[in-house]
C-alpha cells in the first residue's frame, strides 16, 4: 500500500512523504466496494460472450441464412448490389450511429456503481485509471458484439451462396470496425453530456482523455438514468421512464397553437410537438423510411424472401410510434377530463392522424418507386393498406396496454411489452405470405383479423379510460 521514502529536506525534521501505487489503492477499493462479485465479473462476461456465441451459431445464423434464401439467388443478388440498397445499407449504419450518439447523452457505456462514483472519483487519483474497468467492459462488449455480427452475416450470405467465403472475412472485418466506432462514438456522447473543456471528436481516438472528461455529476445522472429506466420497465410503468428522460425543448418555442375545433387542435398540437422535438421527427423517418423500403420490396419483388417483410414491419411499427407521442401522452393521463370536450375514442383517432399521414406518404413514395418498375398490382396496393391498419392498431394497442396486473417477473414482463409487436409481425407477415402465393381466401380471413386487431386497440382505449375514472 505504502512504503516510506527518504525524509524530503523542504519538510520539517522527522516528516517522511510516501508514495501510493493507485492500482493497489483502487484494488482495496474494489474489494471493499464490490466484495467477491467484483472478482467474478470477468468471469461472467466471458460466460455471457460464450452464451452470445452459441446463440448466433445455434439461432442467428439459420435465421439469416433464411433471410436471404430465395429461389431466385441471381436476382437477388443483383438487387442486394444495386446503388438502392447499398445507399440503404449505408443509411441504416448511419442511422444506428445516431442512434448511438442520441443514446449517450442519457447512458453512457462508462457508468460505475454509485458507491464508486461517490467514494473513489472523490479521491485524488487519475480518473482515467478509476474508470477503465467500465471502459474496458464496453471496449471489448463492442469489438466481440461486432465481429459476430458481422461473422454471422458473412456466413448466412456464403452458405445462401449469394456470396463467395471471402464474404465472411470482409464483413466479420467490417463489423470489428463498427463495433469499435461505435463504442467510441458513445463514449464521445456521454462526454458531451457534461459541459466540459474538451469535447472535440478527438475524444474518438485519445480514449484516456475522454475518460478523464467524464465528470463525477455526469455520472451520477447516468447511473440514476439506468435504475430509473430499469425500474420503470421492469414494473411496467414507461411513463416515469419518459419523464426522466426528457429533455428541455430547444426549438419552436416561439411557435404558438392556434385555436379552433377540438380535433384540428389536437392534430396541429401533434404537428407542433414534432416541431418542438426534431430528434423523435428524424428517428421516426429514419425507421419509416427503411421499414418502408423493406416492406414494399417484400410485397412487389419476386426475389424478396418472405421472410422480409417480417424484418421490415419491425422498425415501420417503430417508426410509426416515434411519431406518435400524443398516444402516448393521451393514454399517460387517461381518465382526466378532456378539456377540449372530446370524447376518448375522437381524441385517440386525432392523436393518431399525424403519424399515419406521415408513415402513408412515406409508403407512397416507396410505391411509386415501385410503380414506375412496373411491378406493382392492385392486390399489392390492398395489402400494403392492410399493413398500414395493422401498424396504426399496433401502436394504439401499445400506447393503451395499460398496467400489468400479474406476477412482475421480467421474463412476463417482456412478453407483455412484446404484445402489440409481436401481433404486428406476425399477422403482417402471413398478409406478405398470402399475397406473395396468391392464397385470397387466407388473406381475406387474415384481413379480417386485422380489423378485428383495429377493434380491439378501440376497445382498449375505452377500457382503459373508464378503468380510471371508477
Amino acid at each position: 500500500m505504502s512504503s516510506p521514502t527518504e525524509p524530503d529536506p523542504d519538510q520539517p525534521d522527522g516528516v517522511a512523504l510516501a508514495e501510493y501505487d493507485d492500482h493497489d489503492l483502487l484494488g482495496q477499493a474494489d474489494w471493499v466496494i464490490g466484495g467477491e462479485a467484483a472478482r467474478k465479473a470477468r468471469q461472467q462476461g466471458l460466460y455471457a460472450g460464450y452464451v452470445l456465441f452459441l446463440g448466433a451459431l445455434v439461432y442467428g445464423l439459420p435465421i439469416v441464412q433464411t433471410v436471404f434464401r430465395t429461389t431466385d439467388a441471381g436476382s437477388l443478388g443483383e438487387q442486394l448490389r444495386s446503388p438502392v440498397a447499398i445507399a440503404l445499407l449505408l443509411a441504416s449504419v448511419a442511422a444506428l450511429l445516431g442512434a448511438v450518439v442520441f443514446a449517450g447523452r442519457f447512458r453512457g457505456p462508462v457508468v460505475p456503481p454509485m458507491p464508486w462514483i461517490d467514494l473513489v472519483l472523490a479521491a485524488p487519483l487519475d480518473r482515467a485509471l478509476a474508470l477503465r474497468r467500465w471502459w474496458r467492459y464496453a471496449a471489448v462488449g463492442g469489438l466481440f458484439g461486432g465481429a459476430l455480427s458481422g461473422l454471422t452475416i458473412g456466413a448466412g450470405l456464403a452458405f445462401a451462396q449469394l456470396a463467395g467465403i471471402g464474404t465472411i472475412v470482409v464483413t466479420t472485418l467490417v463489423g470489428t470496425a463498427l463495433g469499435v466506432l461505435t463504442v467510441r462514438l458513445w463514449l464521445w456522447s456521454q462526454v458531451r453530456s457534461w459541459p466540459g473543456p474538451d469535447r472535440s471528436l478527438t475524444l474518438l481516438w485519445r480514449v484516456p482523455d475522454a475518460l478523464r472528461e467524464l465528470h463525477a455529476e455526469s455520472l451520477r445522472a447516468h447511473s440514476a438514468n439506468t435504475s430509473t429506466v430499469a425500474g420503470s420497465a421492469l414494473t411496467g410503468n414507461l411513463r416515469t421512464a419518459r419523464l426522466a428522460l426528457t429533455r428541455p425543448v430547444h426549438h419552436g418555442r416561439s411557435a404558438r397553437l392556434r385555436g379552433g375545433r377540438p380535433f384540428g387542435v389536437l392534430v396541429r398540437r401533434d404537428v407542433l410537438g414534432l416541431r418542438r422535438t426534431p430528434g423523435a421527427f428524424l428517428s421516426g423517418l429514419g425507421l419509416t423510411l427503411l421499414g418502408a423500403a423493406i416492406v414494399t420490396w417484400a410485397f412487389t419483388q419476386p426475389a424478396a424472401p418472405s421472410i422480409a417483410a417480417t424484418i421490415g414491419l419491425l422498425p415501420l411499427y417503430l417508426g410509426f410510434g416515434a411519431w406518435a407521442e400524443g398516444l402516448r401522452l393521451q393514454a399517460d393521463n387517461v381518465g382526466t377530463p378532456s378539456l377540449l370536450g372530446t370524447g376518448e375514442v375522437t381524441e385517440a383517432v386525432a392523436h393518431a392522424v399525424v403519424p399515419t399521414v406521415l408513415t402513408a406518404v412515406v409508403l407512397g413514395g416507396w410505391l411509386a418507386v415501385a410503380a414506375a418498375s412496373g411491378t406493382l398490382t392492385v392486390t399489392t396496393l390492398l395489402s400494403l393498406w392492410l399493413v398500414l391498419v395493422l401498424v396504426v392498431a399496433g401502436n394504439v394497442l401499445a400506447a393503451f396496454r395499460g398496467s400489468p396486473t400479474f406476477m412482475l417477473r421480467p421474463q412476463v414482463v417482456i412478453t407483455w411489452y412484446a404484445v402489440p409487436a409481436l401481433t404486428v409481425v406476425v399477422l403482417g407477415s402471413l398478409v406478405a405470405v398470402f399475397t406473395k402465393s396468391g392464397s385470397y381466401t387466407w388473406l381475406s380471413a387474415v384481413s379480417w383479423i386485422v380489423y378485428a386487431v383495429l377493434a380491439w386497440a378501440v376497445s382498449r382505449v375505452r377500457r382503459l379510460t373508464f378503468e380510471h375514472r371508477a
